[in-house]
């Protein structure tokens, strides 16, 4: 595990640099008068990620109770950052302040984590968010259920085994920096044809990557541009082992395409409703040890708390690329 994910953000504590890094941002969005926008901008940005660090710093030392609410709003803060690297106006209206999402008010005496669904609002921060950063519009009205976002995580692979017996991803080989290697296992595991699965696998990649078979028992990915961990779809990134899984789940090649800062926010979010909002279930949970999705849920809270800061530094850095 990587030691100190914060240190991706350390050039940022420069005001002089902040306002380089900004006014290039906003020099390719063809804005006029860009270095005063990144001037107005500097400090905003600044404390949006020290605020941010400090939620995930006081999320350590929290009880597990605590840490989704602290670990939402850390997220959020970052989210705010990457934001006004793509929207020098932000928050230009109260209408991008709200979560973007929402979840059933009260819960059912039979309420299961698992089988519980967030929506997506016509506006928020979640919807500005996909928009600014990543180009999608047309999510308002989605519903993501818990289950399927958390078998999105590989390193939740082998807790799934070991609580359910099943497996969703299976690990890619990198061969180089450019080609990833797949056991043909793949297309039985999706109870495909290997020519099924080459055509189905290629019509769903994006045009930054191909898969042709090289012999009976390997298919080979072939990357055209630089692959990065939020933007790597259908594949998902291993953080600890700095790889990529591939999904054998066609319940997970199905659902609509979010990146996995998409799926911690809105897992995120519903944790952190249920903490504040649904004490009584959410302080039985952690305390009858009766249900088996405690584990998941203690697992989850651990990874997203470095792999969230990690992505975020990410982002920002390939931003930072002439």
């Amino acid at each position: 595990m990587r030691q100190d994910v914060w240190s991706l953000f350390d050039m940022f504590f420069s005001s002089q640099k902040t306002q380089q890094f900004l006014a290039k941002q906003y020099e390719k969005l063809n804005l006029q008068d860009s270095n005063g926008k990144s001037f107005d901008n500097t400090y905003g940005f600044i404390y949006y990620i020290e605020h941010g660090k400090k939620y995930y710093t006081l999320a350590d030392q929290a009880p597990a109770e605590l840490k989704p609410v602290l670990l939402f709003y850390g997220m959020t803060q970052l989210m705010k950052a990457c934001i006004l690297c793509k929207d020098p106006e932000y928050p230009d209206s109260s209408s991008v302040l709200a979560h973007g999402l929402s979840t059933r008010k009260r819960k059912k005496r039979s309420y299961e984590f698992f089988n519980d669904e967030v929506k997506v609002q016509k506006t928020g921060l979640f919807n500005h968010f996909c928009e600014k950063m990543f180009h999608m519009k047309h999510i308002e009205g989605e519903k993501f259920m818990m289950n399927p976002l958390l078998k999105t995580l590989p390193e939740l692979v082998p807790l799934y085994k070991q609580m359910t017996g099943g497996f969703y991803q299976i690990k890619l080989k990198k061969e180089s920096n450019d080609i990833f290697s797949l056991s043909a296992e793949a297309a039985d595991l999706l109870h495909m044809s290997a020519d099924r699965f080459e055509e189905y696998m290629n019509g769903m990649f994006s045009s930054n990557m191909k898969i042709e078979l090289i012999d009976a028992n390997n298919y080979r990915i072939l990357i055209k541009e630089q692959l990065h961990p939020f933007n790597c779809f259908p594949l998902n990134y291993h953080f600890a082992e700095d790889t990529y899984y591939f999904p054998i789940d066609r319940d997970l090649l199905q659902m609509p395409v979010l990146n996995e800062l998409m799926v911690h926010y809105v897992l995120l979010y519903n944790l952190s409703m249920i903490s504040r909002y649904d004490t009584e279930w959410w302080s039985e949970l952690f305390h009858t040890y009766t249900s088996q999705e405690l584990p998941f849920i203690n697992q989850f809270l651990n990874i997203t708390a470095m792999k969230i800061p990690y992505l975020f530094g990410q982002l920002l850095h390939t931003m930072d690329i002439p």
